[in-house]
């Protein structure tokens, strides 16, 4: 079972299979061909640098020549003799030689020609040697080759057969390499065969030419696919996750969105699903291709020298301990002194905005004084900020330069010694240039994975929370209100906060009967609509609607009862006809029309560059509040609602857009029964009744007049209101 949030989602979202899989063999493909042109690259230096001689016994080191003795030694005798004969010295001398043991075989004279004579004893030994190697390791073909049947009378010494792989193949004869080197010898005599030359240089640097060439075609495929395919497992998992918290956000209800905030929403529908993105897109990229590729670059380091691959790892664990700790020691320096710069700027900020306070009470010594003191606050912080910005880079970059130089220094030492040879020395250098980038991305993908990791736990929160209540399985039709809509000791709770919004409320509106919600809390009020439409149920209590409690009638039916035209919800980006019809094919262009002329909105409307088909909202053209307020009117109306529910516009409205609005509300409210929320007197002086909530509770109800002059609550709420009114007219008492 998945063990935390990540996992979970990225069992559930990321469904691009076949997409998936191929990112990841493409991320491990890709590692190994990286390895395997570097593998190239070391066959192309040891070309370059040996042009494929193999070397005489001259040419071996001190130690080289032991280790040669001592593997001469070794041989059946029946084989140094074969090879021995090879050669085609006398059968005598053969004889010598191969029977000769090496204390036997040091000179005892000390003539020239005797030291002469000591010499190519050796070198015979060493070239038999040769050519039993290359038969045991590749083939007879190619010791045939070193060691042709038909020799010339008088060959030149100074003249060696260039023969391509089989120098590296004798040359890494005695380590496990050479077995290897010598199948491959075998497989392809194109990497020892002579040309017509009498060279298999060209050849063999020809073919791998076209090796790496393809290896370099297939790896830019690989990466070019890795890119692709994980940028389409990354965007399908990022729409599936944004789909999933776009739906639970209706299925959580109003109230619910409304007491987390649509900001909370917002940053988990775009930041937080790009952030688990890029932590799925790394993961492809990064979690198989990187440690893969580490791993045989460190292999390679390893295979070239094991000792100098031990002095580097040494090394690299003195950077870490050293340099990587310093580093980290001043980042969060340099974190520190960012966020004390912050708190010094903000009091900076604060005592310039004092000038009207210090020029009043004659404080500009003081004032004077806190400033100075801000400003060297100010400035110890950006220093330290400036300087753990300034010396963690490169110190850690002037440490990891003193190890290299180091490193550089040990393998020349070895290159001298014989240790390994120079293509091993630039291979080696090749592959730990090699080892940043992936050990830095793979850095990165860890960094990616914990934002992800903590992006993921946010959205597995969202997506757990208990969203709208379900409906049952056989629930009945509702049909319009006709009769009464009633709240019977309705009681609920935040679903959010578990707050209580309301209170035991209980009260009945008939039906065609205008009546206003006020109160203190804009929550309580939006709780008590919001539980008509069902986008939220009561924690106790019933709602009853032609004596049919809403918890047991479908959706559909009680939702096309009801129309809520609220002030967050006037209009979106889209063209005006989609936002009175909202896409519904039912509604017909006319049939918009016909309501956009009934909530005054047909007139402005066709003054709009394309009419209805022009797009308004935050990606179109801005309206006026009272222009959005018609528009959302207009979408109600088409839907001949039997309950409309209003919140009223508080921003500033031309008075005679308010009439406007005030005739629409008198032409629709025929025959329907409308709850405002109201901001307007006008309106409360012409509603049937007022319902006043105050803490949850139903603190009292009865006409606009009645309450005036008789609760002291109501007439509060009146004159806090009438300051920010849409119209101010003067309030009498008796209104």
């Amino acid at each position: 079972m998945n063990s935390n949030p990540y996992d979970r989602l990225r069992t559930n979202f990321v469904k691009a299979t076949t997409a998936k899989w191929g990112a990841i063999f493409s991320s491990i493909g890709s590692a190994i061909t990286t390895f395997l042109l570097l593998l190239l690259v070391y066959l192309f230096v040891d070309l370059l640098v040996w042009r494929g001689e193999i070397p005489t016994y001259s040419q071996l080191s001190a130690s080289r020549k032991r280790e040669f003795a001592d593997e001469w030694a070794a041989r059946q005798e029946a084989d140094r003799l074969e090879g021995i004969q090879r050669l085609g010295w006398p059968d005598l001398r053969a004889k010598r030689l191969v029977a000769a043991t090496d204390d036997e075989l040091k000179p005892l004279a000390k003539t020239k020609n005797e030291e002469r004579l000591f010499a190519d004893e050796w070198e015979a030994r060493w070239q038999a040697n040769v050519y039993l190697t290359l038969r045991e390791r590749v083939n007879q073909s190619a010791a045939d080759t070193f060691l042709p049947a038909t020799r010339p009378e008088k060959p030149d010494p100074d003249a060696r057969p260039q023969l391509g792989l089989l120098s590296l193949v004798i040359r890494e004869r005695n380590r496990w390499t050479g077995p290897l080197l010598g199948r491959i010898a075998g497989w392809s005599s194109w990497t020892w065969v002579p040309n017509s030359s009498g060279s298999a240089n060209l050849t063999y640097l020809t073919g791998l030419f076209f090796l790496a060439f393809a290896l370099a075609a297939i790896r830019g495929v690989l990466v070019n696919a890795l890119s692709y395919l994980a940028a389409a497992v990354t965007l399908d998992t990022v729409t599936r996750l944004r789909r999933a918290i776009y739906f639970h956000s209706y299925r959580l209800g109003a109230l619910t969105m409304q007491a987390i905030g649509m900001t909370e929403a917002t940053n988990l529908l775009t930041k937080r699903a790009e952030t688990v993105g890029e932590a799925v897109h790394a993961q492809l990229t990064s979690a198989y291709r990187y440690p893969l590729l580490i791993v045989l670059l460190l292999a390679l380091i390893v295979l070239v020298n094991f000792w100098l691959a031990v002095s580097f790892l040494a090394l690299a664990t003195l950077v870490w301990l050293i340099g990587g700790q310093l580093a980290a020691h001043f980042r969060r320096q340099a974190r520190i002194g960012t966020k004390q710069a912050r708190g010094a700027m903000a009091l900076l900020q604060e005592s310039m905005a004092l000038f009207r306070l210090v020029k009043c009470f004659q404080m500009e010594l003081f004032n004077q004084q806190r400033v100075e003191r801000q400003l060297n606050e100010s400035a110890r912080a950006n220093w330290r900020r400036m300087r753990g910005d300034a010396l963690a880079g490169p110190l850690l970059g002037a440490i990891t330069l003193l190890a290299g130089v180091a490193l550089l220094y040990l393998a020349a030492r070895g290159v001298l010694a014989g240790g390994f040879s120079v293509a091993g020395l630039a291979v080696m250098a090749v592959a730990l240039v090699a080892l940043g980038p992936p050990v830095a991305g793979l850095f990165d993908y860890f960094a990616k994975l914990r934002q992800g990791r903590e992006a993921a736990e946010a959205i597995s929160e969202f997506l757990e929370r208990k969203g709208e209540a379900a409906e049952a399985a056989d629930a009945e039709f509702l049909p319009g209100l006709t009769t009464r809509m009633e709240f019977r000791a309705v009681t609920l709770r935040d679903p959010a906060t578990g707050q209580t919004l309301l209170q035991n409320v209980t009260f009945a509106v008939p039906a065609g009967a205008r009546v206003a919600i006020v109160g203190q809390s804009a929550a309580e009020k939006h709780a008590l609509v919001y539980l008509i439409p069902r986008f939220l149920d009561p924690t106790t209590g019933e709602i009853r609607i032609e004596d049919k409690n809403i918890r047991w009638v479908t959706h559909e039916s009680l939702r096309a009862q009801v129309a809520v035209v609220m002030q967050t919800d006037m209009t979106f980006s889209d063209t005006v006809a989609n936002n009175i019809g909202c896409g519904d094919q039912q509604y017909n262009l006319p049939q918009i029309i016909e309501a956009a002329k009934v909530a005054h909105a047909h007139q402005f409307i066709e003054k709009l560059p394309y009419g209805y088909e022009t797009v308004i909202g935050g990606m179109g053209v801005s309206l006026t509040p009272g222009e959005r307020f018609r528009i959302a009117l207009a979408r109600a109306i088409l839907r001949d609602p039997s309950i409309l529910i209003i919140e009223e516009p508080t921003g500033p409205i031309d008075e005679d857009t308010l009439a406007l609005l005030d005739d629409t509300l008198a032409r629709v409210s025929s025959g329907r029964t409308i709850l405002y929320l109201a901001q307007r007197l006008s309106t409360l002086r012409n509603v049937d009744r007022v319902f006043l909530l105050k803490d949850g509770h139903l603190e009292a109800s009865g006409s606009h007049t009645d309450l005036w002059r008789n609760n002291d609550l109501y007439r509060r709420l009146q004159i806090l209101a009438d300051a920010t009114a849409t119209e101010q007219p003067a309030l009498r008492e008796g209104d």
